[in-house]
Parts: structure tokens; C-alpha cells; sequence
């Protein structure tokens, strides 16, 4: 026991041993009553934690499995693998997040180059009406499928279906605008036409060909900004020197 400071009354220091004492047993039994519970949560707390730091490991080292399954099926594709035909289907119809979105467009962009347009139009609409996807992959579903069937469609059916989606700065301006104004022009509407070309040769996140075929229709259709031209420089002074 600690030397109390002299000057210190007996009684006081009786009365601090007591108070220590009570305090000890008052843990103790603390203790006693309750830390197997406390000992049981801090064990089910670690055990959560672990399982949680697994299931982020496994969802890591899936979706690197699924990556590198759904580049070789894609690669596969291009030799015209039949086993990367069935893995593509795989990937489209089961539950694999992006990559059974990336796969289900793959199919239809497939459909239209072997010439089974039906089919490719009836995937792109369901993915367009999957409200379980991002609203910019609905919308390029919805882009798609009017160009699949743009040339059977009637331009105000275009217009209706488009002009939602070919507003400047939206993710698919750039396409979605371009077959907009061409049915404007189908309509005989040059005047709505040309301002979206214009728009859409001035967009810098646009692919630089598109930009170039909209700068050329913008340009035929009177509808480019004009361009100033440069102030001439001001003739330089003849300086003159001393004999």
C-alpha cells in the first residue's frame, strides 16, 4: 500500500482503503455478472468482421473470374468460337451485374449482323424497359433499336422516340442528335436541323467523326456560327537611326 502524505488523518485513510475495497467489488462482480456476454460480443464482433473482410475478398476475386471469362468469350467471338457463343449466352441470361447487361447487348449487336433484325429489336427493347438498369444504358438500348429500324420508321416516330435523348450534354447526344436531325430533314424541317448539327460539331466529347459529318451538314445547312476574320496586324513603324 502506498505511504499516505503526512498530515493525513487515520480516518481519512480508513475510509479511502474501504472506498478502494468496495470499488474492487464492485468490479468483480461486474465481471462476474457480466463478461461471458462481454466476451461473446467482442467475439461475435470479430467473427462479423472477418466474414465481412472474406466476402470482400471474394467478391474481388470474382469479379476479376468474371472479367477474365468475359474477355476470352469476347475474344472468342471474333474467331467464332461456338464455346464463346455459349458463354456469351451464359453470361445473358444469368445473374452476373454488368456483365450480363454488356453480355445481352452483345447478343443483339449479333442478331443484326446475321441479319436477324426481329430479334435483335425485341433485345434491345427489353433492355431498354429493365428498370433495373442504369438509365444511360436503357437509353442507348432506345438509341439502338431506332437505328436497327430507322429506315422503316416514319421520321415523327424517330422524333418522338429521340428527341427525349439528343439534348446537349446528354450521354448520347452525339448519336441520338444525329438521327434526330436527319429525320427533321426527312420532315422538311431544315430549320430544327441544322442547329442540332451545329451543336453537335461543337461538342468536344463527341467522337471527332461525327463532329466532322455535323460540321459538314451544319455548314451545307447555313447553320455554323460565323467566324470573324482576324484583325490585321498594324503595320510596323520605320524606326530611324542616327548617322
Amino acid at each position: 500500500m502506498a505511504r499516505e502524505p503526512s498530515g493525513t488523518a487515520p480516518e481519512d485513510v480508513f475510509f479511502r482503503e474501504v472506498d478502494e475495497e468496495v470499488r474492487k467489488d464492485q468490479l468483480a462482480g461486474f465481471w462476474h455478472r457480466y463478461g461471458r456476454w462481454i466476451v461473446i460480443a467482442v467475439g461475435a464482433g470479430l467473427v462479423a468482421l472477418a466474414g465481412f473482410l472474406w466476402w470482400r475478398e471474394e467478391q474481388i476475386r470474382k469479379v476479376g473470374v468474371l472479367s477474365e471469362e468475359y474477355s476470352a468469350a469476347q475474344k472468342g467471338l471474333e474467331i467464332g468460337s461456338a464455346k464463346a457463343v455459349q458463354e456469351i449466352d451464359r453470361f445473358a441470361s444469368g445473374n452476373y451485374g454488368g456483365y450480363t447487361a454488356l453480355a445481352r447487348f452483345t447478343k443483339a449487336s449479333r442478331a443484326v449482323e446475321n441479319g436477324d433484325n426481329a430479334a435483335a429489336l425485341a433485345e434491345y427493347k427489353a433492355l431498354a424497359a429493365d428498370t433495373k438498369l442504369p438509365q444511360p444504358l436503357r437509353d442507348l438500348a432506345t438509341i439502338t433499336a431506332v437505328r436497327v429500324e430507322y429506315d422503316t420508321l416514319a421520321p415523327a416516330d424517330v422524333v418522338t422516340r429521340l428527341k427525349p435523348l439528343a439534348q446537349p450534354g446528354a450521354p448520347w447526344f452525339g448519336v441520338a442528335g444525329e438521327m434526330l436531325a436527319v429525320a427533321y430533314m426527312a420532315q422538311g424541317k431544315p430549320e430544327l436541323a441544322g442547329p442540332i448539327f451545329a451543336a453537335i460539331s461543337s461538342d468536344e466529347t463527341i467522337a471527332p467523326s461525327l463532329r466532322q459529318r455535323a460540321q459538314q451538314l451544319a455548314a451545307s445547312l447555313g447553320s455554323l456560327p460565323d467566324v470573324a476574320p482576324a484583325a490585321a496586324a498594324p503595320a510596323a513603324e520605320p524606326t530611324t537611326g542616327k548617322n
